[in-house]
């Protein structure tokens, strides 16, 4: 048969350790973006109980609106405090991190 030498037997287990610590590393990246993902479909595809008023709603009852977080519900009520009520729906676009697209997806769960 063939029989390796001390120096490639430890190359091998060498590069055998590290090719099984990139499975590890790359098995926990699949798993924690499929994890994250399936997270935020499941958080955006549960609609409000109510349709919410955003000229009355707490930071509680914004982050109830779907792709709506804690940082844009404290905006929106920042917003508000300065420039008081919200006259259009279309005025929410004048707060950081609401556009157009995600305007269109609150439409649904939200009234003036």
């Amino acid at each position: 048969m063939f029989s390796l030498t001390y120096r490639e037997r430890i190359v091998l287990l060498i590069a055998a350790g590290i090719i099984f610590c990139g499975a590890i590393v790359r098995y926990f990246q699949v798993n924690t973006k499929v994890t994250a993902a399936a997270t935020f479909a499941s958080s955006a595809s549960q609609p409000a109980a109510t349709i919410i008023n955003m000229n009355k709603a707490s930071q509680e009852d914004l982050e109830k609106i779907p792709g709506i977080g804690p940082e844009i519900s404290r905006r929106i009520i920042a917003y508000r405090d300065q420039n008081g009520d919200f006259q259009t729906l279309e005025d929410l676009k004048k707060v950081k991190g609401i556009g157009e697209k995600k305007l269109q997806r609150m439409r649904e769960y939200i009234t003036l």
